[in-house]
């Protein structure tokens, strides 16, 4: 069943009222299970403090990309100024909401958030269309040019698109949870194998999302995937929610 979209007038309300804060989820190391980095995910909620769907939220919020610009920027200043003190910091970002602002280089606030910062890592959101993978590859080649690093982001998701030139151009590669749930399957351990082994060939590090197992942490590290994340580790998770 698909889900109803928020009113804009519930839309406009989170906006104004800036109801939204944090979860940090921690990128663990698969050799030692030390901190290696955290990815910072967007949370919002209504007025009563019931969770919203950030899914629900961005993709109410694509209809109107002038807001959907302005929440994505106001999280990603949230999200920078609140982060943990050490490691990486991995933000998302949506190939639409910058594209809203118009051009797509150094002058776009959603790029220049994000210059001379040494321990960001951005994500690309893995693209479902042909016209997002133009969007991210033309985010990739400007976050590039100014030394920003860069993930590519649910690699393997179901309905995505991979694009080559974007894999070649990124420094991480996370795989998308989907792939935790399915690597008792020979197929799936064969080409995460394969694919893993790519990347350490070409210095690029991989993360394997949606790890909720001991089974699925252990069988991530046979398959040489650098770095885990997911709920297995939620006594690590930190969260902001301004009051």
């Amino acid at each position: 069943m698909t889900q109803t979209l928020l009113a804009p007038a519930v839309l406009l309300e989170l906006l104004e009222s800036l109801r939204f804060g944090v979860e940090y989820q921690p990128l663990i190391s698969a050799c030692d299970s030390l901190i290696y980095g955290y990815e910072a995910l967007a949370r919002f909620h209504s007025p009563t403090g019931e969770g919203l769907s950030p899914a629900l939220v961005f993709d109410s919020l694509h209809d109107s990309p002038l807001s959907l610009f302005q929440v994505e920027l106001a999280m990603k200043k949230v999200q920078l100024a609140q982060a943990p003190d050490k490691g990486r910091l991995f933000v998302n970002l949506d190939p639409h909401a910058a594209s809203a602002w118009g051009e797509l280089d150094e002058r776009n606030p959603l790029v220049a958030l994000f210059a001379g910062q040494q321990r960001i890592v951005v994500e690309l959101i893995e693209n479902t269309s042909i016209s997002d993978a133009r969007i991210s590859q033309a985010l990739a080649s400007v976050f590039s040019r100014q030394g920003t690093q860069l993930a590519l982001d649910d690699l393997g998701a179901p309905q995505s698109l991979l694009s080559l030139p974007i894999m070649l151009s990124v420094d991480f590669i996370k795989f998308d949870r989907s792939w935790a749930q399915r690597l008792d399957e020979t197929r799936y351990r064969n080409l995460m194998l394969t694919l893993t082994t790519y990347a350490r060939s070409e210095g690029k590090r991989t993360v394997l999302e949606g790890i909720e197992t001991p089974k699925q942490r252990d069988q991530a590290r046979t398959l040489g995937v650098d770095f885990l994340q997911g709920f297995l580790f939620r006594d690590r998770f930190v969260h902001y929610r301004p009051t």
